[in-house]
Formats: C-alpha cells, structure tokens, sequence
C-alpha cells in the first residue's frame, strides 16, 4: 500500500480582522497517497486556494497538521521551510510565474539550485532531460517572450518536477490557456503522472479537469467531500504513449531520483540536512525508485 505523499490533519484557517472571524477552511483531513492525481475541485471562495497555500507551507495553518512526505512541517521556520519546499514540494501556478530574462533552461534550474544539494552541473543536466520529457527539447535556450502560452506552461511543469519532489501542486493550470493548448497541457499532465509515478494535486473549478484524476474531492465552505473516481482521458494517454518510450522516460526518472538521493547524502555529510528529515526523504526516494522499477 502507498504511503501517504500529503496529508491535512485536522486543518483550520481562520483570518481575523478588527471586527470578525473569517473560518475559511474548518477541520479539513485530506490524505492523498503516492501516485494518485488527485484533483480538489471548488467554486471561487470554497477554501481551495487556502488549502493549496497549506499544503505547500506557503501559508501557515490557525490549527492542525501539515505533513508532506513524511515530514511534518507545520512548525518549521522559514529558512528550513524554504528548503523543504524546494525539494519536496512542486508548484505550478495559472500564470506561469517563469522569470522574464531567464531563458527555459535556467527557469528549470533555479529551483534545484534553492534546493541547496545539487551543484550547477548536475541542476543543468536535470534540466535538460526535464524539458525533453515534456516536449521541449531544443527550446532550452529559449527566453519566456519567445515561447507560447502552452510551452511556457510546460517550462513551469518541467521546473516544478525537476527535483523530484514528494508532490507538485497545482492552481488552475490551464486557466491561461486556450482550450485545445489546455487539452494538450492536462493530457501531459496525466501522462507524467502515470509515466513518472509523480503525485500531483490540482485545485481548480473546471469539472473537466475531473476527468484527469485517479482520486476527485469537492470543497464547498471550507470543507472537503471525496466523491467516486472519475474516469480518464484514455485515448489522449494512448496518443502520448505512442509518442515515447515509457520504458526510456522511467529509466531517466530513476537516475534522477538516484542522482538526488546522491546529492542528499552529499549534503548530509556537509552537516546541510537535518538527518532526522535525510531519513523520510531518502525512504521516499527508495519507495519511488521501487515502484519505477515494477512499473519497467
């Protein structure tokens, strides 16, 4: 049985201002394990973006617990928080957010290098093989003006992989996009998921999207419903399958995953990782490796 890759124990978030209590999210338990593309689908003011912020240490919670990948990090400060983020948790965000004068390439590498394992050889060669998994080999050099919507989109899903993170969330990724580029982008997205064995969570309020994921929940009021599977974009996912070796692409991802588990023991011996937080990352890392191995 997968271990859990995030989970919400108990969440509540409430903002206060000088007249009134604002209960946004009330006692979410939410578990979404290894491999799942779980999808939390939600009106604008549900709580679901306050839920995103959470779970990826970006905002703290008034009450309960946050643990990702085994690590508990409801209470770090913020210089641990920020290297824990980096390593273990991927964003991708509506607007892309890559940096203006950096060109793909260097969009990919900067968060590897935050991670603070990996020197600027190795974050150059995962990023390279970041953007060819997902079809962008030979924009590298690229700047983000030079580049459409829906690559630079795929710029933000390679830099929010590259570290092999424990999960990769998700706000409303195609809202920026054209509805076929949208199509595309979501189809790839289901692809890494189920080549990459990569947990990915997605917060949006497009009922499509639904169609993607292995696991849907609702939140409504602050509050998370888990409804039945939806199913999937099969024939895109065969289209894409055709397109590439998934046996190729695994063996890529494992030597990355290898490559890391290397720099973290590297940065152990430089005294740079907490060995009580070394220890539920690399058994991580094993699990991942593991399941890329049965998968081939």
């Amino acid at each position: 049985m997968s271990e859990p890759a995030l989970e919400l124990k108990d969440v509540r978030k409430v903002y206060r201002t000088a007249t009134e209590e604002i209960e946004v999210l009330r006692g979410i338990n939410l578990t979404v394990p290894e491999g799942e593309l779980a999808v939390i689908m939600g009106p604008s003011g549900s709580g679901k973006s306050t839920l995103l912020s959470i779970a990826g240490g970006l905002d703290k919670p008034t009450a309960g617990r946050v643990v990702v990948g085994g690590v508990d990090i409801t209470d770090m400060g913020e210089e641990e928080l920020t290297k824990i983020r980096a390593r273990k948790i991927g964003f991708v965000f509506q607007s892309f957010n890559l940096i203006r004068n950096y060109t793909a390439l260097e969009n990919v590498m900067l968060p590897l290098l935050f991670t603070g394992i990996f020197d600027v050889k190795e974050a150059r060669e995962i990023a390279g093989k970041m953007l060819e998994i997902v079809g962008l080999k030979g924009h590298e050099n690229k700047f983000p003006s030079q580049l459409s919507g829906g690559q630079q989109q795929r710029v933000a899903i390679a830099r929010a992989l590259a570290p092999s993170p424990d999960v990769v969330l998700m706000d409303e990724p195609t809202g920026s996009l054209d509805v076929d580029t949208a199509a595309k982008v979501l189809s790839l997205v289901r692809w890494l998921n189920q080549a990459l064995g990569q947990t990915i969570i997605i917060v949006t309020h497009n009922p499509e999207i639904a169609e993607l994921a292995t696991r849907t929940f609702y939140i409504r009021a602050g509050m998370i419903y888990e409804e039945p599977p939806k199913k999937m974009l099969i024939d895109t996912i065969r289209e894409l399958k055709a397109a590439g070796s998934l046996e190729d692409i695994r063996k890529t991802q494992i030597s990355m995953l290898r490559l890391k588990a290397e720099a973290l023991e590297r940065a152990l011996r430089g005294g740079k990782v907490d060995p009580s937080i070394l220890e539920a990352e690399v058994k991580s890392l094993e699990r991942r490796i593991e399941r890329l191995e049965a998968y081939a």
